[in-house]
């Protein structure tokens, strides 16, 4: 919640027992002994796609655009998306639990702790037939959950502090997208189809091209599959490393490395094609100059209503640097500003990997694709990122903290590779929150945070992931021919509440002896 609310501006002042994530030397701040922290966030994710006519666009070899059933047509996610770990189980819904406890001795160095946080968790649901968003992403879900973080803080100085934590946990990612191919070839084999649908000469169709062509074609609006994955990590260490540097008291300056790497995931999938789609593959084989010509190209000749199995993939991890100052004009008043850096260009494409050749990237080849029949290949090129951002904390009273901030969060994705999958434009992020310290050492910290993108727009033929009309560009382009704008609204609460044990303990005790009480009153019923 502190971080919400200073909308990630901790660096120099870490927040509590989740310094493991923010800035570990931060756990030199918490208070001798025993430490329970316990808390929750929960995300609202808002992502309204907009579609409409390219104005110059004229169709595909001439057909009317306004076929196109996506143009001028918007939809919004119904719902978040989340795997549960262990039980491997996804739920329509977001929610991040956090857990920490801490130990030091009175007038030691060192602090002890471990804690379990979610770095990033993100999915959307476009789960309605009529929600255009589905051509890009019909449901999705990327996230890095750690299960224990052990950490170490040492105070080197009164006026210097390190620390260190590393992270064990899960990756997991999945999706589920209808697919379509609007080009210039999938319409021509329409055209054929139905132009030669009546074209049958005796016993030379049959041993050359029988009608119709193509088994009637594939309109470039038609969905011809339908794709399911779920991928994981379930080992998927992390480090954060950091220093923590208070040469006075109105001043603070703070720095953290956090650690990149790559998770290997491997899970299921399943490819289902439908019927127009399986009727072209069959035609492919129904003769044999067709079998000689679908032979010569590797081309699939005998139809499958499905294609399962196992799959694999790399996700990449960008290291990242943040560095903070906070400085405290008056003991009541707390400015603070942070830079974060991210290395977003280690992430150069998706490369997804089946068991077997999969039909549709067999056929697709034939329009330039060249990741192969095996390999789903989306280009990313992502840039380094580097944005700023700024916090207030004020200290009306001796047990009340009043906290905002903003940051603008810069996207690593170019506009010319972006989709509708997980790529996210910039965003602005708003945060506050309060914060209430009692007399028995307890803290409780509620925040609230805003995070927005309004107007995002990605012109017809601007981006070879999403609407490109140049037939070599096949993997992915759903929405050729359409201008593409989006707006991005997300929407968090967070609560946490930070306790000596022994308070714990105590109020525990007491809830169970509450508890007692009762039964015994209830009992003569």
């Amino acid at each position: 919640p502190k971080a919400i609310s200073l909308a990630n501006t901790v660096t120099a002042a870490p927040p509590g027992l989740l310094s493991i994530h923010y800035n570990p030397p931060g756990l030199c701040k918490l208070p001798d002994g025993n430490t329970f922290s316990d808390g929750i966030t929960v995300p609202i994710i808002q992502k309204t796609s907009k579609f409409e006519l390219d104005a110059e666009f004229e169709g595909f070899l001439g057909g009317d655009p306004e076929e196109d059933p996506v143009a001028r047509e918007e939809g919004t996610n119904r719902a978040g998306r989340q795997n549960i770990p262990l039980l491997d189980q996804t739920i329509d819904f977001l929610i991040s639990p956090t857990l920490g406890l801490s130990t030091r001795k009175k007038g030691s160095k060192w602090t002890f702790a471990v804690g379990q946080y979610a770095p990033f968790a993100v999915g959307l649901v476009h789960g309605d037939d009529d929600d255009p968003a589905r051509w890009g992403g019909k449901s999705v879900y990327q996230q890095h959950l750690i299960y224990a973080a052990p950490a170490v803080g040492y105070q080197l100085h009164r006026t210097f502090s390190v620390g260190l934590s590393v992270g064990f946990g899960q990756t997991a990612m999945g999706a589920e997208v209808d697919m379509r191919s609007p080009n210039d070839i999938v319409a021509l084999t329409q055209v054929l189809g139905e132009a030669s649908e009546d074209l049958e000469i005796p016993v030379v169709s049959e041993l050359t091209l029988p009608p119709p062509w193509f088994g009637g074609g594939v309109s470039p609006y038609d969905q011809v599959a339908d794709l399911e994955l779920t991928l994981r990590d379930d080992f998927s260490p992390c480090y954060n490393v950091g220093f923590l540097y208070e040469p006075f008291w109105w001043v603070s300056l703070g720095a953290v490395y956090q650690s990149g790497g790559d998770a290997e995931l491997t899970g299921d999938y399943k490819f289902e094609y439908t019927e127009t789609w399986q009727q072209m593959v069959d035609w492919m084989g129904s003769s044999p100059l067709l079998v000689n010509v679908s032979g010569m190209f590797d081309l699939p000749m005998n139809s499958v209503p499905s294609q399962s199995g196992t799959a694999t993939t790399t996700m990449t991890f960008p290291q990242r640097v943040q560095a903070g100052i906070k400085l405290k004009p008056f003991r009541w008043l707390s400015l603070l500003g942070d830079l974060h850096w991210a290395d977003w260009s280690v992430v150069e494409e998706d490369r997804i990997e089946f068991d077997q050749d999969i039909q549709l990237l067999e056929v697709v080849k034939m329009l330039g694709y060249t990741g192969g029949d095996d390999t789903l290949v989306i280009e990313r090129d992502f840039e380094d990122t580097l944005h700023w951002s700024v916090g207030l904390e004020i200290q009306p009273l001796d047990w009340l903290f009043l906290r905002c901030g903003y940051e603008r969060r810069e996207s690593s994705v170019q506009t010319r590779l972006f989709d509708l999958l997980y790529a996210l434009p910039d965003l602005d992020n708003y945060g506050a929150g309060i914060g209430i310290k009692l007399k028995n050492g307890t803290v409780v910290d509620l925040a609230f945070g805003y995070i927005v993108s309004k107007g995002y727009k990605v012109s017809s033929n601007g981006s070879t992931n999403l609407n490109s009309t140049e037939f070599t560009d096949p993997v992915y382009n759903p929405y050729a021919g359409l201008d593409y704008e989006q707006d991005t609204i997300t929407y968090m609460g967070s609560f946490k509440v930070q306790m000596p044990t022994e308070v714990m303990s105590h109020m525990i005790h007491h809830t169970m002896d509450s508890l007692k009480k009762i039964g015994g009153w209830l009992n003569p019923f």
